[in-house]
């Protein structure tokens, strides 16, 4: 039976659902686009100003063309992937500024970075998506970084592609077409779910022109939409646990109604990923066990009440270095993420210092916690006694199962770790005292050793370096 967290009874599902409406058609939500604001005044919404104000009818009739369900079509057919069942999905990080190893300290991050990162993932044998942005390039200008990092993104890896948030005037499109490119097929974007946009609210009640530009752009090229909300209580959502669930519900559903009435039927993913500010200096915190609660609630409603798939920043750490602050902080935020209902784990590969740094040890690290919660989450079979019940009697007492038949033929199949050590201390010792971010080190390294050069034939490459030259 597979473990489960959930937060509310079922019955109290549809009053936060109810509360959410009285929000949406009584104080509406703000959105900072004359395009959006037209384009749900022409389906009904009540607009004044800025504001959008949505009846419950549009808000029902949108909420019902969500698929549940979709492929998110990988340029390598091995990798495609369901979103909406079939277990968790590993994906990237997204904004972080600085990176830091043990051989270079930390440091303003770069493509190279950018570039080895990917390809760090592309190794990996659980991280499902690439893309996005693992780390921020310092050495490009920000105008064109959308292109360097997409073109980077695309020649070192061939798992299912999530974009680089680039918000500018026609990068979203560029981007578009540059994984058009990349695919080589006509009409792929109509088609096929081929690279996802991560974007998120202006908490409180609150879309900006830049993330409605995104969003609007990607719906209309028929591509997934993951609309992260990240309030912090006390500062840009309640100081309360229950109200920061119930704005975060509220923010969600007015931008998938949006998405919906530019294209029905288009893929949305809802990321719940609030935090409570740390108020003595009101910065913002993802150490507190307090952050997830909320958002497991909204993970609940989105899959129980409304059928669309979840996402949720999960590997989060206030810790400046791999340290046991970074471990506990990390696989806290990790379980109860997963155990929580999350479908797609991301901010949860190598984040520090509340997701400034991407540190290239911890990413190996916190596969492990991801592994390590995905077996959790399996949980065991309770319905079958025959078996142990014959183990036990034929074994007696006194007896001895290391060298039983069942033992050497199952053994295999136990979890075990990949960075960390469970030898003695002698063992440990005479292996040269090595710790896991030590032994995280060795394996990155060795991931980019043994990294393909490229996944670009060489025609697409030259399209794709043509297409970046006419757009700097």
């Amino acid at each position: 039976m597979k473990l489960h967290l959930t937060i509310a009874e079922e019955q109290d599902l549809l009053p936060i659902h109810e509360a959410s409406i009285t929000i949406l058609s009584e104080t509406g939500c703000v959105f900072h686009s004359e395009k959006a604001r037209d384009t749900l005044k022409k389906h009904g919404a009540k607009v004044t100003g800025k504001t959008v104000y949505f009846p419950e009818n549009l808000v029902r009739t949108a909420m019902a063309t969500v698929p549940s369900t979709f492929q998110w079509r990988a340029r390598n057919a091995t990798f495609s992937t369901i979103i909406g069942k079939g277990g968790f999905r590993l994906a990237p990080n997204a904004g972080n500024i600085y990176v830091q190893d043990l051989d270079n300290g930390r440091r303003l991050a770069q493509l190279d970075d950018v570039r080895q990162i990917q390809s760090i993932h592309q190794m990996s044998d659980v991280v499902d998506f690439v893309g996005n942005n693992p780390c921020d390039p310092s050495d490009i200008d920000p105008s064109k970084r959308h292109l360097s990092v997409t073109y980077e993104t695309l020649k070192h890896t061939d798992k299912p592609l999530v974009s680089y948030f680039a918000p500018y005037n026609e990068q979203p499109e560029e981007t578009l077409q540059m994984v058009a490119l990349a695919f080589g097929e006509d009409d792929v974007l109509k088609n096929h779910h081929v690279v996802g946009t991560s974007l998120a609210t202006t908490s409180p009640l609150s879309y900006s022109a830049d993330v409605l530009r995104v969003m609007t752009a990607f719906a209309e090229h028929n591509q997934p939409v993951m609309i992260t909300t990240a309030a912090m209580g006390g500062i840009s959502g309640p100081l309360d646990l229950m109200g920061i669930a119930l704005q975060q519900n509220t923010e969600l559903l007015a931008g998938t109604v949006y998405i919906q009435l530019v294209n029905p039927g288009n893929p949305v993913v809802w990321t719940p990923s609030s935090t409570v500010a740390w108020l003595k200096t009101a910065n913002y915190s993802t150490g507190t066990p307090e952050a997830m609660l909320p958002n497991i609630l909204v993970l609940q409603m989105a899959k129980d009440l409304y059928k669309i798939p979840t996402r949720s920043m999960a590997g989060l750490t206030d810790s400046k270095t791999v340290d046991c602050q970074a471990g506990y902080e990390t696989m806290q935020n990790l379980m109860l993420a997963m155990l929580g209902g999350a479908q797609i784990i991301y901010e949860a590969l190598g984040v520090l210092d509340n997701i400034l740094t991407t540190s290239y040890e911890k990413i190996v690290i916190d596969e492990e916690l991801y592994k390590r919660n995905a077996r959790i989450h399996m949980g065991m079979d309770s319905s079958d006694l025959a078996l142990p019940l014959k183990l036990i009697q034929e074994t007696g007492g006194g007896g001895e199962y290391l060298t039983h038949a069942h033992t050497l033929s199952n053994f295999r199949s136990m979890w075990s770790p990949t960075v960390s050590n469970w030898d003695n201390y002698s063992e440990w010792e005479n292996s040269g005292f090595e710790d896991a971010a030590i032994k995280a080190n060795k394996v990155w390294k060795e991931r980019l050793l043994n990294a393909p050069e490229t996944f670009l034939v060489p025609e697409v490459d030259k399209d794709l370096t043509a297409f970046i030259e006419s757009h700097k």
